[in-house]
């Protein structure tokens, strides 16, 4: 798909999982019910990213429950990143196409390093190895992650590791958000038990060498030695035969023997001296472990890391700071308007007058033209007299003429400048329109008005296929002239006809908040084929904004001024 269709492609998802997707401001983010993308740059990056994103937290709107709450950063990292690999799981069984939108938005996040982990960061490389060992159940290539981290996650966990290989092997059957955080709580009890063991097991090997550093000096730890023995017993003897017992040389003043001060001097090395931060597991009497990176991982923030949400934020955040002033694609939400019935009895008069031109117009167009030429098949029985004048234009060519197949978008501008007269001009302008085109076989039209309020929403009036009905079409007039935006939406649902010929006419006094944007998004109209029209009320500058333009100050002028800008783009 052409990258020039993002406002499409995001309309369409949005639709597809009956959720509103709107692309407008610098931020992206979503409350559940409407999916708001950053105004992004015409380039395909840009489509992967804002269509893994609406993929993505589409899923989460549909198959996350947001009242679990993780009491811990790191307990909320484990559950995101189980979540994710659920609830993508879940969309990709419920639309094959998007497992393959979010195979590629992986791997192109992959690319970009996001799941890349620090080594000598043990939270973030436990986070890392799990998302690679549950992306490997989407059928995802992380095998290259996995790989990376799974030699420092064992030397981490040392026995446990083998624990927490069996302990992942059931996330392919999560079911629900509560699974995903029960299974993220084994895995820190079993991180904190493994903790305590590997202490206990430190502890245990510190008063083993202890004891063997005492041995080697011929010392034992309660400070008596293999020479006090002997001494003792020869000082029994003697005592027994009366004899005094004599003084030793390698004896301390206070009785304590240097066998004793060695016995202390290695307690205190070993103490100063603690094992190394990644001991190798099994080999040589050292540790089986690491319990001080265990600990990190417990008590340590990863800061989102490998949670694809907040990963996607920043990526989007970036791609539309490369903008600039060169402005992005937008596109408003839709929004419902309060509306109330116009005056018919007068516009009845135009509508007529109108519709009665345009059908004249369109069935003269419609004919095939008859004409008799010098060669052909077939004989026109209407003009074998010519024969006595020597004219042999005898035969028979019938001109094939286009039948009408059309599809129109009237766009009525209700800002705050359109107040009063003008807006009232509009309103029936909009309808006398939409009735005429309803009459005109293979025209298709409908309606719609911006702003909504005061934000940038569209709300539309009469859909393709719907009939015109008066009591839609009455409004007030209020807010500003988010023109662009306005354009943008009209222009994707004209992309989703399958006219051949698409109309986009707009109704305004031409003054849009923004008007170099304005020109951007009637530009990129004329490239998905879509020919903007403007029709100025009781304004002349809305002739500097649209190729085919025209002006009117009253309804009474409608009927010339519409004629004589539909008259080409409907019989051509």
């Amino acid at each position: 798909m052409k990258h020039t269709t993002l406002p499409l492609v995001a309309k369409a998802l949005g639709e597809k999982y009956d959720i509103q997707v709107q692309i407008s401001g610098d931020q992206a983010y979503t409350n559940g019910r409407i999916i708001n993308l950053p105004s992004l740059p015409d380039s395909k990056e840009a489509a992967l990213l804002a269509r893994g994103y609406i993929d993505h937290e589409s899923a989460h709107i549909r198959f996350t429950d947001f009242s679990v709450k993780s009491s811990t950063s790191m307990l909320k990292c484990l559950t995101n990143i189980l979540e994710d690999i659920r609830i993508e799981k879940m969309m990709g069984a419920k639309y094959p196409g998007c497992r393959s939108n979010l195979k590629d938005l992986a791997e192109h996040l992959k690319q970009q390093g996001s799941f890349t982990p620090s080594l000598q960061d043990p939270p973030q490389t436990l986070l890392a190895w799990l998302c690679a060992r549950g992306r490997l159940t989407l059928n995802q290539d992380f095998s290259d992650i996995l790989a990376m981290t799974s030699s420092t996650v064992n030397a981490f966990l040392g026995t446990g590791y083998k624990k927490l290989l069996d302990l992942t092997e059931r996330i392919p059957n999560l079911v629900s958000t509560r699974d995903s955080q029960s299974m993220a709580e084994e895995i820190l009890r079993l991180i904190r038990d493994e903790k305590q063991q590997q202490e206990q097991e430190r502890k245990r090997q510190q008063d083993q060498k202890t004891k063997a550093t005492c041995s080697s000096d011929g010392s034992k730890p309660d400070g008596s030695s293999n020479d006090q023995e002997e001494d003792n017993q020869t000082s029994g003897t003697d005592q027994q035969s009366g004899k005094p017992k004599q003084d030793t040389d390698d004896s301390s003043p206070d009785g304590d023997s240097t066998g004793t001060a060695a016995c202390k001097d290695s307690q205190s090395q070993a103490t100063a001296n603690p094992s190394p931060s990644v001991p190798e597991s099994g080999s040589g009497g050292q540790l089986d472990g690491n319990p001080e990176a265990l600990q990190e991982m417990l008590d340590c923030d990863p800061g989102g890391f490998g949670d694809v949400g907040e990963i996607l934020k920043h990526e989007l955040i970036t791609e539309g700071e490369t903008v600039g002033n060169r402005g992005g694609v937008l596109l408003p939400p839709e929004a419902s308007l309060r509306t109330f019935p116009i005056d018919i009895h007068e516009t009845r008069r135009h509508t007529a007058l109108l519709r009665a031109r345009l059908s004249g117009l369109i069935q003269a167009s419609r004919l095939r033209r008859r004409h008799a030429r010098r060669t052909g098949s077939k004989i026109d029985n209407r003009v074998v007299h010519r024969l006595a004048l020597n004219d042999t234009r005898l035969f028979l060519h019938q001109e094939e003429k286009t039948e009408v197949n059309t599809a129109i978008m009237i766009l009525v501008d209700r800002s705050g400048s359109m107040q009063h007269q003008k807006i009232e001009v509009a309103s029936k302008t909009a309808y006398v329109v939409a009735e005429a085109l309803d009459s005109i076989p293979g025209c298709f039209a409908a309606v719609a008005a911006f702003p909504v309020g005061n934000s940038d929403g569209v709300a539309p009036l009469v859909r393709f296929g719907e009939r015109p009905c008066s009591s839609k079409f009455g409004m007030s007039a209020g807010g500003g002239t988010p023109l662009a935006q306005a354009l943008y939406w009209s222009g994707v649902e004209l992309l989703k006809r399958e006219e051949p010929r698409k109309i986009l006419l707009t109704v305004t006094d031409g003054e849009p908040d923004d008007r170099r944007t304005s020109k951007r998004a009637i530009k990129w109209l004329l490239e998905q084929g879509i020919e903007p029209m403007g029709l100025g009320i009781c304004e002349e500058s809305v002739r500097t904004l649209f190729p085919t333009n025209g002006v009117v100050y009253s309804v009474e002028e409608l009927p010339p001024a519409l004629f004589g800008m539909l008259q080409d783009k409907l019989t051509r």
